[in-house]
């Protein structure tokens, strides 16, 4: 044991040269030594091994640590952004680093910035203030924003808005077309998430047979995806185990 302690604390001190070194953030001194051998670890990941291999993989890595580290980090650099350039491209991306924090009133109000005069009808932004305006419970104004996106991009094919687009219904009471639209976007929406909304739609209103076939085929889906799918997909997974 003492010689394993002693190992993490060799490589924490070498993590903190490098961070020195290369001029990291000196926010990483406090992580390598508070937590010797995970903060050791996830900066590694983080910083080191994206900056050796330039690989996508390695950068999605780094990304992910440093995502589970710090959730809001995203959303603290990307208002940094919007101080030093307030253009729509920022304001968009801190809106929905914002809404990824649950702070949707302050989405909003950047959303509604960054979908305004000549960006008024980019996809993009159109979604991320249907995004924020369904999360601030704006659901007639969230409906009215998706239907205004289908009408300035007929050929777009965005199936999180579609998926919102059924979510929003839902909210609204207008289950039939909700039901519909779960039906259209689950065939080709990428995981099972719209069809397990699909599922619980069926079975609070007691359509409890087409509520378990939904999860049976999500069950069946899943047993031939890589582990990594699954993993992102455990809420579902988990979900459709019990209700099939």
């Amino acid at each position: 044991m003492p010689i394993l302690m002693g190992l993490h604390i060799l490589v924490a001190l070498g993590c903190a040269v490098h961070v020195i070194r290369t001029q990291r953030q000196m926010y990483w001194i406090f992580i390598l030594f508070a937590f010797p051998a995970l903060g050791s670890i996830v900066y590694l990941l983080a910083e080191v091994l994206p900056s050796a291999a330039g690989s996508t993989s390695a950068r999605k890595a780094g990304a992910a640590a440093r995502k589970a580290l710090d959730p809001g980090r995203e959303a603290r650099d990307a208002l940094v952004q919007i101080e030093i350039s307030r253009t729509p491209g920022n304001l968009r991306r801190a809106a929905a680093a914002l809404l990824a924090t649950k702070r949707a009133d302050d989405a909003l109000v950047l959303a509604r910035e960054a979908a305004s005069g000549a960006f008024a009808e980019d996809a993009a932004m159109m979604f991320t203030l249907a995004q924020a305006l369904y999360e601030t419970g704006e659901f007639g104004e969230a409906l009215t924003q998706l239907e205004a996106m289908q009408t300035a991009h007929p050929d777009i094919r965005h199936p999180e808005a579609h998926l919102l687009f059924a979510r929003t219904l839902e909210a609204l009471g207008r289950i039939d077309e909700a039901l519909a639209t779960y039906a259209s976007v689950a065939d080709y929406f990428p995981g099972p998430e719209a069809r397990a909304r699909w599922a619980m739609l069926l079975d609070v209103h007691g359509d409890t047979v087409s509520a378990r076939a939904r999860w049976q085929e999500i069950l069946t889906a899943a047993r031939h995806a890589p582990k990594f799918v699954q993993r992102t997909n455990r809420r579902w997974l988990d979900m459709a185990r019990l209700k099939a």
